[in-house]
């Protein structure tokens, strides 16, 4: 793991290379919020659009990725018939800026051409200075750091025959970055603090926050972490003060890592999780595959090795579809330091080798130092003892060209475990040494230079130590690992007993619910085959006695009277009939429903028409609220019989008075049917809309029905997607409410 420090040192430098750096000044001025943009732009007229959504490209850019790109494209629409070229180029410049932080490098320089190409038309050195910084952002960030160099350089030259403080020192800012890239951090330390003043002149916090996080970022290459910190948090302040949201998901990644140099693993993780979703938040592609690729550390620090492959298999999958070379480069180089640690060289080797010949290529100096370094450390596991000494010797010249000491340090203490391990203690020492040496210079950089001494002597002592102990150790650590090669097929016999125990119980405990529910479903039918047969038995008896009557009094005066009540019978058993088979072919869904537009306010005007007169000591009064009319696609006809049902139930049951009430919600229609006779109990609501249930039962067949009335309204309600609900009214009696949703129904 000793080599992930050299390698997230470097994603400290490219860091910096996120969205969240000092932006191009493309605009100025003040602006209104982007909500007061979007009003002002629905009532604009064609020819004044161009400047409102040129003000939303802007205001989107950092934030909203996504719809800056939107606004753009309708701007470069605008400008095509109303020609603005001052705006044409930023809207352009801004664009390009976003595809960039999107990874489409190739649509952001066909943006940068076309606003290079209008600003030199039109002699606007503003524009093309705009262009030529978004150049070199994107020769940087596809490697090119030569030409961005160039790039940079050009572009501060115009800002400085403008006068343009803020130009200067973004672009002096952009410099520093492409030094520290190229492993010279004293220059690029010089140039950040030259920005760092700037920013302080034109006192613009988002600024100045980004100068503190860039000279954070060298001191803690340096190993000075504290002070690195110190400047992270102030830059943290102000990103928060002001709503940054780029410049939080930037700042938090770079505390997390500073804390994983502290080794304190979970404020690390804490910092770089929440730095992750603030760039998901963004769709900051690069920004979310560095932060994978910190995350991949700490987890490989906790020894997490699975969890570390899987973020940096996550970081490399992003860096390809980037096509970022150094990105794809530098994720390699991690995931052959996992694949070391867990002792496999040959995959090791596959990751490693092509990595370090791209990065030799590409001559970036601090990732190559420790791509030679993991390089080495394959060649040790290879037992090739002698490229292992070659790789770790040219590791620690690069090392010491870019003055990083912390790759210094564990070259030395690379080259002190080669010798250890061959038995050249006497060379091993020496290296122990230069490792010491090393050491108490960082450590001075924090700490007062006696603690320093004693502690890096006490280390020395400690590694001595060790030498002289190996052989006597090697026994015990045999013995240890298989004492833990046992522990850990125990416990892993132990788990997949319970895993089986689980599943096992799981399994019963879902087929207990299986058989209750059947028995319930079969004590269900019961109970309706024999409420049915109760049903049947009453109007056959009174057609069966009436038979028998007529029979003994067939030239009787009261034949008539016998044949009409054979006829009610047979009628109230037809209906009986009828009303069972609509329950059944609604409970299976078998009935289709035959939808129309219905309206609700005049199926129960009709309704409550043809209820006056058979209920006439019942007033009933209906009443409408919300916006009218209240339309639905149903079956008019079965939904005219679910509120029938409901109004004639509410009728047989009322003193004096049903209210009915249709309500229009948002989403939905309610139809509230109230009564003022003696309710329903809460404990009977649910039986009630059961078939075949009668809660009164002193009613006489004339004045009941049934007891599939309300069941029946019941299943109508659900075959339209809604429902039927029982309650108490304010009147005294009952309250059923029928929910009609506004979207339509199947049809079946």
């Amino acid at each position: 793991m000793n080599n992930k420090l050299g390698v997230i040192r470097i994603f400290m430098v490219c860091m910096l290379c996120g969205l969240l750096l000092s932006r191009p000044v493309i605009a100025d001025g003040p602006t209104p919020s982007a909500q007061e943009l979007e009003q002002s732009l629905a009532q604009a007229s064609d020819a004044n659009k161009g400047e409102l959504l040129t003000a939303l490209v802007e205001a989107y850019r950092d934030n909203n990725p996504t719809k800056s790109l939107e606004y753009g494209e309708q701007a470069l629409i605008v400008f095509a018939q109303f020609p603005d070229a001052k705006r044409h180029a930023t809207v352009l410049n801004n664009m390009a800026w976003t595809l960039v932080s999107m990874g489409d490098y190739e649509r952001a320089q066909s943006m940068i051409t076309q606003s290079k190409s209008l600003a030199q038309r039109n002699d606007d050195q503003r524009g093309i200075y705009v262009a030529m910084t978004m150049q070199g952002i994107v020769y940087w960030r596809t490697a090119d750091y030569q030409s961005a160099l160039k790039q940079f350089e050009l572009a501060q030259e115009i800002a400085k025959q403008q006068n343009d403080t803020r130009g200067i020192a973004n672009t002096t800012n952009y410099i520093a970055i492409i030094y520290q890239t190229l492993g010279q951090p004293k220059q690029a330390l010089t140039y950040f603090q030259q920005a760092h003043e700037l920013q302080l002149e034109l006192g613009e916090q988002k600024s100045i926050a980004v100068s503190l996080n860039n000279i954070a970022n060298i001191h803690g290459t340096s190993g000075n972490y504290s002070l690195a910190l110190d400047f992270q948090l102030k830059s943290l302040k102000i990103r928060e003060e002001i709503n940054d949201i780029p410049g939080l998901a930037q700042i938090l990644g770079n505390i997390g890592l500073t804390y994983f140099y502290l080794q304190d693993y979970d404020l690390a993780l804490s910092y770089l999780q929440r730095s992750l979703g603030h760039y998901e938040t963004l769709k900051d592609k690069l920004g979310i595959a560095e932060t994978f690729t910190s995350l991949g550390g700490v987890h490989q620090r906790k020894q997490q090795y699975e969890a570390a492959l899987h973020q940096y298999r996550s970081a490399l999958e992003i860096a390809q579809q980037l096509e970022d070379p150094v990105l794809v480069s530098r994720v390699n180089i991690d995931i052959a330091s996992a694949y070391i640690e867990l002792n496999e060289p040959a995959l090791a080797k596959e990751h490693a080798q092509p990595a370090l010949q791209h990065i030799t290529e590409m001559q970036v100096m601090p990732l190559q130092a420790n791509a030679l370094l993991v390089n080495a450390k394959i060649a040790k596991l290879e037992n090739d003892f002698e490229r292992a000494v070659h790789l770790t010797n040219r590791s620690l010249s690069v090392a010491q060209e870019v003055d990083d000491k912390r790759l210094t340090k564990e070259a030395y203490e690379f080259l002190y475990m080669l010798f250890k391990d061959k038995g050249d203690y006497q060379q091993a020492l020496a290296y122990l040494e230069q490792f010491k040496t090393v050491n108490d210079e960082m450590f001075n950089a924090e700490s007062d230079q006696r603690v320093a001494f004693l502690l890096s002597h006490f280390e020395a002592e400690k590694r001595e130590q060790q030498i002289k102990l190996l052989q006597a150790d090697q026994s015990l650590k045999q013995k240890e690992i298989a004492q833990q090669r046992y522990t850990r097929n125990v416990w892993i016999a132990a788990l997949c007993a319970l895993f089986a125990f689980v599943l096992l119980l799981v399994n019963r405990i879902h087929q207990s619910r299986i058989n209750r529910s059947l028995n319930e479903n079969i004590q269900s039918q019961r109970e309706l085959i024999q409420a049915v047969a109760h049903e049947f038995r009453a109007p056959l008896a009174r057609v069966q006695l009436a038979f028998d009557m007529l029979e003994d009094s067939f030239n009787q005066p009261n034949t008539q009277t016998l044949s009409h009540k054979i006829n009610d019978g047979l009628s109230e058993l037809e209906k009986l009939i009828k009303e069972a088979l609509d329950f059944i072919q609604l409970d299976s869904k078998a009935r289709t429903l035959h939808l129309s537009e219905v309206s609700l306010g005049n199926l129960l005007s009709r309704l409550l028409e043809s209820h006056v007169d058979l209920y006439p000591q019942v007033e009933f009064d209906l009443s409408e609220k919300g916006k009218q009319p209240c339309i639905v696609q149903a079956d008019a006809l079965q939904l005219n019989r679910a509120v029938s049902n409901i109004v004639r139930n509410a009728a047989r049951f009322a003193k004096s008075q049903v209210t009915i009430t249709l309500i229009n919600h948002a989403s939905h229609y309610d139809i509230v049917v109230e009564d003022d006779g003696p309710g329903i109990p809460v404990a009977q609501r649910k039986r009630v809309v059961e078939p075949f249930v009668r809660l009164d039962l002193s009613r006489c067949r004339d004045s009941g029905g049934v007891g599939l009335g309300l069941a029946l309204a019941k299943k109508i309600c659900e075959a339209h997607n809604g429902t039927l609900s029982i309650g108490a009214s304010s009147l005294g009696g009952a309250k059923l409410t029928i929910h009609c949703p506004k979207q339509h129904p199947a049809s079946h």
